[in-house]
């Protein structure tokens, strides 16, 4: 963990706290989400090999795990300066990169309210016509929208922050 001083510096806004705080329920999900796949995994395994056997619907539930995995990450990069659409501003010099980050924060917020749109009706229509018996598997479908609207969410408070430091601190 970092010094209190840090810590304060990263949170002094209110789009900042709830970007920090976000961001660490995302965390705690994500790792959750993988020491239950690696203990399904495991438990599969061992099902499998010992007793001959298998545990009901363990597949699906670790490609649905693997998929919220991968999305929460996703969602947790935008706050470490992963995800940016910048494809023209690696050439530009610093002072310009920082005058289009905010745009940048704006576009890629509407590129994933976009996709947050289209994936939320397509989850919409995947859970109206799923079976009684398969609403379970709908239900872990939720990811997709969910992830979309976390990253324009994200990229929105990151508009509103502003941009961050070059130096971060040690």
């Amino acid at each position: 963990m970092t010094d209190p001083a840090a810590h304060y510096a990263r949170n002094r806004t209110w789009q900042a706290k709830l970007e920090f705080y976000l961001t660490r329920t995302e965390s705690i999900i994500a790792i959750a989400g993988l020491v239950l796949l690696l203990g399904l995994s495991l438990a599969e395994i061992s099902a499998r090999n010992l007793f001959h056997t298998a545990i009901p619907g363990a597949d699906i539930l670790d490609r649905y795990l693997v998929l919220w995995i991968s999305f929460f990450g996703a969602v947790l990069a935008v706050r470490e300066r992963h995800i940016k659409i910048d494809a023209v501003a690696v050439w530009l010099p610093e002072a310009w990169r920082r005058k289009l980050e905010r745009p940048i924060f704006i576009f890629s917020a509407v590129v994933c309210g976009g996709l947050f749109w289209a994936a939320a009706r397509f989850w919409q229509q995947e859970w109206f016509y799923a079976s009684a018996a398969e609403k379970w598997i709908a239900a872990l479908g939720v990811i997709i929208p969910l992830s979309f609207f976390l990253l324009s969410f994200h990229f929105v408070l990151r508009f509103l922050i502003g941009p961050r430091s070059p130096k971060r601190p040690s």
